[in-house]
């Protein structure tokens, strides 16, 4: 069976990273001053300055696929593929997810559309998605295959996010409770937990104080090597960015250093960061 799989542009997999797979990416959509609508695509990002736009302080705000696009994405795909492994943007993040579960349901897309529930995120998800690619050159596996290999991976991770601006981020709905509890702590770093429920996992001053807190849940949940993606925007202060690495050099971290998909920022500002962390048995 010949599979193709399916995630949006809040992976961060661009055109070139994908370029002779199986893996294609649908775009989100990015929301200008609550007017103007752009694909979340590189070319339309440049073109309108969204991140210029966002360090203004222009309301900038995402918005899932319509269920249009996602038809056409499925019966574009279903002509080239015998199955599609749709890996949309957690439910904790988007409606992207209820969207695509209501798509497959259409007679059209029964039985050729498996949409997962999952709670990776971000580049993290990215890479999942090109093991899930190499895994398609054996036409002989079967879907569950993928499932185990996505339960996996979300058994084998951990996602932290230490937002910048923890009122956008509230305001726009995402983990509103926890953030609502913390909103008086403004002058201290805080990192959230992704996953099912965030969760509040570290508070500090400092990045460094920040690190040291995680490290502690890092070490008990991975007993093997890990690999941290850290996850940050072209615009990320210099200090602040040389402070992170030279903490990781220091504790002798293995990591690699991306950009964060523009989601993120446009919800949590310009200086947030991600660590997204897992086993590295999972290369395999």
């Amino acid at each position: 069976m010949k599979i193709g799989i399916l995630v949006d542009s809040s992976t961060g997999l661009e055109p070139d990273k994908i370029a002779n797979t199986n893996i294609e990416v649908i775009p989100l959509h990015i929301i200008i001053k609550n007017t103007q609508d752009i694909l979340d695509t590189k070319e339309q990002r440049d073109l309108n300055n969204v991140y210029e736009q966002i360090h203004n302080g222009v309301n900038v705000t995402t918005s899932q696929a319509s269920p249009g696009e996602l038809i056409l994405k499925y019966e574009e795909m279903l002509k080239k593929y015998d199955h599609i492994i749709h890996l949309p943007i957690p439910t904790n993040l988007s409606g992207m997810a209820q969207t695509a579960v209501m798509t497959s349901k259409d007679e059209e897309f029964l039985g050729k559309v498996t949409v997962v529930d999952h709670y990776l995120a971000a580049n993290l998800l990215g890479r999942l998605a090109l093991i899930l690619n190499d895994m398609t050159k054996d036409e002989s596996l079967e879907i569950k295959d993928y499932l185990e290999k996505i339960k996996l991976w979300e058994d084998n991770s951990l996602i932290y996010l230490i937002p910048s601006d923890l009122k956008k981020l509230a305001k726009g709905g995402r983990a509103q409770s926890l953030l609502l509890s913390v909103l008086k702590f403004l002058k201290q770093k805080i990192a959230i937990q992704w996953g099912l429920k965030p969760k509040k996992a570290a508070m500090g001053r400092t990045i460094g104080s920040i690190i040291d807190k995680l490290l502690d849940n890092i070490k008990e949940k991975f007993k093997n090597a890990y690999k941290i993606i850290l996850v940050r925007t072209e615009l990320i202060s210099e200090k602040f960015l040389n402070q992170i690495k030279s903490k990781f050099e220091e504790l002798k971290i293995d990591y690699d250093d991306e950009i964060i998909p523009t989601p993120f920022p446009c919800h949590a500002g310009l200086e947030t960061v991600g660590f997204l962390i897992y086993d590295k048995k999972m290369e395999k």
